[in-house]
């Protein structure tokens, strides 16, 4: 009974074994063969019966199998071998085989293993040691590994050239006797940190065999641990030589260029690209009562906040953009000091000298004063003595009196230049004043030496002695003639403008006004107090002033050009009113306007008159259109179920009740009766929407809260097409319309978004404000759905039953009260549509009514 279990145990075992098990006679034939050759070879044991193994033996392989084969069936000893053989599927297997030969059975029992996985893993790991073998060797860094006893198991080809050593000299052996002396005490310490489980980096100094060149590498030494344990320590160093001598290169040229900075007696300092402080010297330490301690690595311009925005910023900007050099001259206000600046800018930033010289520009200064007054100026400048006798006189006198400095030195000015009819009791007070020292101003009518009349503003300034008495005057004498005649046929035309019920207004050269008329107050509602120095555009717009205008007033008034122009303005009180304007330059000699004449008339009924006008023509535009849509659905969409209807009627009385026609009729005359009932509909809401306009009401309406409505509304039809529906803005734009007509026209949208999505695609609609302002609203309504043909469909779009997807059911009336309803509230709507791209409507909606 043991027996037999045994047995079954092991049949079992060769059933389930995934091995290949089986029995070879001594010619090499296959006697039996477990279940293991399916997994093994493909082939079921009945295949391989009775087979010779060399029909499955990789032909490289037969040779070597064979001689195994004979050694198997000639020495009675079991024996273990690889060989190769051709799976069914004809792929190579590689088999490890475990064979005895029974004497008594005459007969091999073996076992065959697939290893090829094994092979393969063991290729693989073989290439992989070979990569990281060839890495390690070839590595440039210098990398060997120690022991916990400091000798060094293995090391690259860097380390050995590192330390002139060939293998044998140094593995398994400690380093330190290789290393300088202080290098030793290093490494022996890094090891140690190394073995309590710690990294550690150091500079690794060698020198050459001959002992005549320093190398310095970067290390870092490593532990390396296997079960938790430190089982070596590995080092890895770079040659950072190269870079260690750039370095003290460098450092030698700066210790240099500092002996140079500092003995120059130019201030000089310099920054980098982020304007912080990376040299100062000490002159410019002195200077700006800085000390590099402190300021070396600070921002200039948080050292010296005074100067953001400032020259001194502006220029070194200039040249941190350019890489141009600069050269200025600046008042700074923190030294109180006038400075000579020179920056020069490179890739490391700005190198900055500077010199004090307060001194230099202020005798400038002063030079240049007396040169002016001196010379170039066009006004006549005199030097009179304290009796009032003229001592000098220069060119500018010269040119506009006639009179030579030959000819009035001597002379008193106001004997020189008396004009006869000018008013002289003003004189003497102005004298006197200029007696007691003071600085005194008048305009007076003098004669130049032809005669002719001139008009001067004089300015005496007195110089007094060091005991404060008059000692000189220096008169300054402008010629302002021209002023005077202006200021004159400005009183003409006042007295013109003043009796007129048009606005009239002079400026100056820069536009600001001079002057304005009572008509002017009294369509504005501003005084001449008010009015003065003010430009009359800027204070006359409002919100709804058109800026298009308004800046071509501005340039024209800049290029010195006539204007003509029609303006929406506000008068003080906020009204709204039209004036058309028109202003004239008033050019000197020159040609160069000196002032502007405006004319305002007040053009307001006359607008709104225009305006009704246009709305009258719109409204008939409108109505005409009304009336087409009407003809047309009375021709088509009326006539059509009415007709029907009639038909059928006549059908219906000339046959029985019984007759199968009979109900195919009342089913098809109740078909015609629904059809005019929705035709009557929708003629009842376009009546309902033409006959609002004018007197619809609106208020104010957050958009989002309605779109949000309607989206909710279709909510059940949006989920089931997986729809997404996004909108760019908040609460916050709200319009002014009808919150009906608002819902039913993105209503509308949202449905036939819906109903005429791709099947390409998932829906996606986008709602956008692209703005949003007092003149009114632009939203885009936008989806990615199946487009239609905008060249065959553009005139189409919006009209009554104009229908361009004959595959959906539709009315073809949505796009049709969309524009109805955005009309009746003042707005419209644009269209732009590509076939499988999608569509965009652009939704204009005005701005709040005033």
């Amino acid at each position: 009974m043991g027996s037999k279990i045994n047995d079954t145990m092991l049949e079992k075992m060769a059933a389930f074994s995934p091995d290949l098990m089986c029995a070879i006679d001594a010619a090499g034939r296959f006697v039996h063969a477990s279940n293991g050759s399916v997994s093994t070879l493909g082939y079921t044991s009945e295949e391989l019966t009775d087979r010779h193994y060399s029909e499955f033996t990789y032909p490289d392989d037969l040779e070597a199998t064979a001689l195994h084969m004979a050694q198997l069936t000639g020495g009675g000893e079991a024996v273990a071998f690889e060989s190769r053989m051709v799976h069914k599927a004809g792929h190579l297997v590689t088999l490890r085989w475990s064979a005895v030969w029974s004497e008594g059975d005459e007969l091999a029992f073996c076992t065959l293993r697939d290893i090829s996985a094994h092979k393969l893993d063991e290729h693989r790991l073989e290439v992989s040691e070979q990569k990281y073998k060839s890495l390690f060797n070839n590595n440039p860094d210098v990398i060997f590994l120690e022991d916990a006893d400091g000798q060094v198991l293995e090391g690259n080809l860097s380390f050995y050239r590192a330390f002139g050593l060939a293998p044998e000299a140094i593995l398994h052996r400690q380093l330190q006797p290789y290393l300088p002396p202080e290098m030793g005490k290093v490494c022996a310490a890094a090891l140690h940190q190394a073995l309590q489980g710690i990294s550690s980096s150091f500079e690794l100094v060698l020198y050459t065999s001959s002992q005549t060149e320093r190398r310095v590498y970067d290390a870092v030494k490593q532990p390396v641990m296997i079960g938790g344990k430190v089982a070596f320590v590995q080092t890895i160093a770079k040659d950072i030589t190269p870079m260690v001598r750039s370095y003290e290169t460098i450092q030698l040229q700066a210790n240099k260029l500092n002996t140079i900075f500092e003995s120059i007696t130019d201030a000089f300092f310099t920054l980098d690209r982020d304007w912080r402080f990376t040299y100062i010297n000490h002159e410019a330490e002195r200077l700006l009562h800085l000390d590099r301690k402190v300021q070396l690595g600070q921002n200039i311009w948080h050292v010296f906040p005074v100067e953001i925005f400032g020259e001194f910023q502006r220029q070194y900007q200039y040249a941190a953009d350019t890489g141009k050099a600069v050269h200025f001259e600046a008042y700074n206000p923190h030294l109180h000091k006038w400075v000579e600046v020179k920056a020069f800018p490179s890739e490391e930033g700005i190198s900055v000298y500077f010199t004090d010289i307060t001194e230099k520009v202020e005798a400038r200064k002063e030079l240049e004063k007396l040169s002016l007054v001196a010379s170039k100026t066009t006004n006549g400048v005199l030097i009179l003595n304290k009796d009032f006798k003229i001592e000098w006189v220069n060119e500018g006198f010269v040119s506009l009196t006639g009179y030579s400095l030959q000819e009035a030195a001597g002379q008193t000015p106001f004997s020189l230049l008396h004009n006869p009819t000018a008013d002289q009791s003003s004189l003497q007070a102005v004298m006197h004043k200029m007696q007691q020292g003071e600085p005194v101003s008048f305009e007076i009518l003098r004669s130049k030496k032809s005669g002719e009349d001139l008009w001067l503003l004089v300015q005496v300034n007195p110089i007094l002695d060091e005991s404060g008495q008059v000692d000189r005057y220096v008169f300054i004498q402008s010629d302002i003639t021209e002023r005077v005649k202006s200021q004159e046929e400005i009183s003409m035309l006042s007295l013109v403008a003043s009796r007129t019920t048009n606005s009239v207004i002079i400026m100056n050269e820069k536009g600001q006004m001079e002057w304005v008329n009572e008509a002017f107050s009294h369509l504005t509602g501003y005084t001449l107090d008010e009015a003065l120095g003010n430009k009359p555009f800027r204070l006359l717009q409002g919100p709804h002033t058109d800026q298009a205008t308004l800046n071509r007033i501005v340039e024209k008034l800049a290029s010195q050009q006539p204007i003509k122009e029609e303006i929406l303005v506000y008068r003080k009180s906020g009204e709204e009113r039209w004036f058309s304007i028109d202003v004239s330059p008033v050019l000197d000699t020159d040609g160069t306007a000196t002032r502007y004449v405006g004319i305002q008339t007040d053009i307001t009924d006359l607008k709104r008159s225009e305006q009704e006008l246009s709305k009258l023509a719109r409204d008939l535009y409108r109505q005409n259109s009304d009336l087409q849509q009407f003809s047309y659905i009375v021709s088509h969409n009326l006539r059509s179920p009415v007709a029907n209807i009639l038909g059928f009627t006549n059908i219906l009385a000339s046959i029985g009740k019984d007759s199968p026609v009979f109900d195919a009729s009342i089913d098809k005359l109740k078909e015609s009766a629904r059809k005019l009932d929705e035709v009557l509909r929708d003629m009842n809401t376009i009546l309902s929407i033409r006959d609002s306009k004018g007197n619809l009401e609106l208020s104010p309406i957050s958009l989002r809260e309605v779109i949000d409505q309607a989206q909710a509304s279709l909510h059940e039809l949006l989920l089931q097409s997986a729809a997404e529906v996004t909108c760019d803005f908040g609460e916050d734009v709200v319009v002014e319309a009808n919150r009906a007509y608002l819902y039913s026209i993105f209503h509308n949208l949202l449905s036939n978004a819906i109903k005429y999505r791709s099947a390409l695609r998932p829906l996606q609609v986008t709602i956008s404000c692209i703005y949003h302002n007092a003149q009114g609203t632009l939203i885009s309504f936008s989806d990615n759905g199946s487009g239609f043909d905008m060249d065959q469909a553009r005139e189409h779009v919006f009209k009554l039953y104009k229908r361009f997807h004959r595959n959906k059911e539709g009315s073809g009336i949505g796009l049709y009260l969309v524009k109805c309803h955005l009309e009746a509230m003042d707005g419209h709507i644009e269209v732009s549509s590509e076939v499988e791209k999608g569509t965009t409507f652009l939704i204009y909606l005005p701005g709040p009514r005033q």
